[in-house]
């Protein structure tokens, strides 16, 4: 009996050492851009962190909501139900977009749920840092103003309600002003995911419609400008005048189309990860590239279509000589 206490009793204490270790978070810190002092960081997010918070921080230079979802479901913070997971508290800022947003689970809900407090430390902790330039005081206040809020929860309906302004903060000197829709995010996983792969798909069938309709002109251009080497000993010289500058301005088209084509894709290269919206722009620039490409297929119609009806009056001129030789 002493011994099966003496193992109860030691199983206890391993449970008792263990709790610590097991609330213990981590801080997760995305800055491609170089703009953040990560130790500082660390350290403003370390009482967070001892209260088991998963701290994950987003500075980048474009993207927004969508953006925000896709990289917290990437770095393994939702559960497969599609919920962000309860121990997580969050930061994004897109710099280029002028937008911030705080995400937290469940189990910060009465810290930062009640009158909407996320939100007032999004606008009066994290904004004021970022429109001054200063990415680093404003993520770390923020985390500060965060861990003050779980130690003091707020009352629900008094002490933090806040008014909201549409208005942005007004830049400051190489800051951002703290824009957008904030607040926790409830992941559909599902939703998102379908929404990213049907963006990606409409930019796929646009990039290669436009793409198919240029290589068939490139098909065609190289026959008309093999063409263009007999045109002044098979037509009149006028004719040759008028086939050849049809055929120049049909090529300028063709021309300008490529330099488009290439221009859509080297601006989505430029984007890290680029947004469902960057992604739909890059459609609209693939399918105005389409329909100019067509107009380009259309004026060299054009120049085929005369030669083939001068080659078909070359060809009767021929057949009346020779009926009048034989005559």
């Amino acid at each position: 009996m002493r011994h099966l206490i003496r193992i109860a009793v030691a199983a206890a204490l391993l449970l008792l050492l263990a709790t610590p270790a097991l609330a213990q978070g981590r801080v997760i810190i995305d800055d491609p851009g170089g703009r953040l002092d990560e130790d500082a960081v660390r350290q403003a997010a370390r009482a967070l962190v001892n209260r088991g918070a998963t701290v994950a921080v987003y500075i980048v230079d474009s993207g927004g909501q969508e953006d925000f979802v896709e990289r917290l479901v990437d770095d393994g913070l939702a559960r497969s139900n599609e919920v962000l997971l309860s121990n997580v508290i969050g930061i994004y800022v897109a710099v280029n977009d002028r937008f911030s947003s705080i995400a937290f689970g469940d189990q910060w809900s009465d810290a930062l749920a009640v009158n909407d407090n996320y939100e007032v430390i999004r606008k009066g902790d994290l904004g004021p840092g970022l429109s001054d330039g200063d990415f680093t005081g404003g993520v770390a206040t923020a985390l500060g103003a965060i861990n003050e809020a779980i130690e003091n929860p707020p009352v629900p309906g008094g002490g933090t309600n806040i008014n909201f302004d549409p208005t942005p903060i007004v830049l400051g000197l190489g800051g951002l002003a703290a824009a957008g829709v904030g607040g926790a995010v409830v992941i559909s996983r599902r939703r998102t995911a379908k929404s990213r792969a049907d963006a990606q798909q409409r930019l796929k069938d646009a990039r290669e419609g436009a793409g198919a309709i240029i290589a068939d002109l490139g098909r065609r251009f190289k026959d008309a400008e093999e063409k263009a080497k007999y045109d002044k000993v098979s037509y009149a010289a006028d004719d040759v005048t008028r086939v050849q500058s049809l055929q120049r301005e049909a090529s300028a088209r063709f021309t300008k189309v490529q330099g488009q084509f290439d221009d859509v894709g080297e601006q989505l290269e430029r984007y890290e990860k680029p947004t469902n919206e960057q992604l739909g722009q890059a459609t609209a620039g693939y399918e105005q590239v389409k329909a100019e490409a067509q107009q380009a297929s259309e004026a060299l119609k054009v120049v085929e279509e005369l030669r083939a009806k001068l080659d078909e009056q070359a060809r009767l001129a021929r057949g009346e000589i020779e009926r009048a030789k034989k005559s």
